[in-house]
């Protein structure tokens, strides 16, 4: 959704909106340049039918299956095969249909645990356990470029890999990611209290997802044919978040927040932090701080939601 609207800010001619889920695009119908599609791109033929029937020049590969650790690990396969099958479909069909720029989204998901994350470290390392399926998944699709750069010299592309994105059209679910699961957990509240798992000291890059789609949008207009990492650059703690994410509701309701940290649940990976300095190499940094992200996130939330 914020790369739908970034695009207008960018006065795109015609934007084409595509999801599976229809419901997620409705609020663009009445928009005279955006055609909105439904589509399943786990089936090749949908993706070459997509290039087929409109003129396609560049693409933004977003598309992703969004879980917390527990459930990734719970059903592996609802991740795995749905993300290989309409990453590297999407990539193929754009690359038959010899579209002007890729960007391919790819995820934190994909590294190791380390103290920072560098671009050119991945392929020596192997995803962290937590993110096992989903990171080798994102991993395919960046493996399937780069078969395309060798074997046809294609370099129309460029590979993002975002930290922990948030943001207005999250998944807001009690077994969602870190800030939207307690943004959830936080409007359900019973006698204003929430239980957080861990003890809050793992720490987290966290970028927000308007941010992360300009950023989507500069790659292409700067035609980087590299591997990038997208996040602020700082590691916060989850324990430090969730108390943004408390002051930020008692700001907007009045309303005070108990938190129960449950150190019998386990807290993830400790640290995970993207190195920033290809995005300071080519210009392409985030402007929003956390505060401001997660207050503008609870806002857009409680307007939806009528809370």
């Amino acid at each position: 959704m914020p790369t739908v609207e970034q695009c207008l800010k960018e006065h795109a001619g015609k934007v084409i909106a595509v999801d599976k889920n229809i419901d997620n695009l409705a609020m663009y119908v009445e928009d005279p340049r955006i055609k909105i599609r439904q589509v399943d791109l786990t089936y090749l033929d949908n993706c070459e039918k997509l290039f087929r029937e409109d003129n396609i020049d560049i693409v933004l590969h977003l598309a992703g299956i969004k879980g917390s650790p527990s459930r990734t690990a719970k059903f592996p396969a609802d991740y795995l095969f749905p993300m290989m099958m309409f990453n590297t479909n999407m990539i193929k069909a754009a690359f038959d249909a010899d579209v002007d720029w890729f960007v391919y989204m790819s995820s934190v998901g994909v590294y190791a645990p380390a103290d920072v994350m560098y671009e050119d470290s991945v392929w020596k390392t192997m995803p962290s356990n937590n993110d096992w399926h989903p990171g080798w998944s994102k991993r395919m699709g960046e493996l399937a470029l780069d078969a395309l750069k060798i074997q046809h010299n294609w370099p129309k592309f460029t590979v993002i890999r975002p930290s922990n994105i948030y943001g207005h059209y999250d998944n807001f679910a009690e077994n969602a990611t870190v800030i939207a699961a307690n943004i959830w957990k936080i409007y359900h509240a019973e006698n204003n209290k929430i239980v957080c798992w861990g003890d809050g000291s793992a720490k987290r890059d966290f970028v927000f997802g308007n941010d992360v789609a300009k950023g989507a949008i500069d790659a292409v207009k700067k035609e980087i044919n590299d591997v990038i990492n997208f996040g602020c650059g700082e590691a916060v703690s989850i324990r430090e978040t969730i108390l943004h994410i408390v002051d930020c509701y008692k700001e907007l309701t009045q309303k005070p927040i108990e938190i129960e940290w449950d150190s019998s649940k386990p807290n993830g990976d400790l640290l995970r932090c993207l190195s920033s300095d290809k995005q300071k190499q080519y210009g392409i940094l985030p402007i929003t701080t956390l505060r401001q992200g997660i207050k503008s996130t609870m806002e857009h939330y409680s307007k939806k939601n009528g809370k």
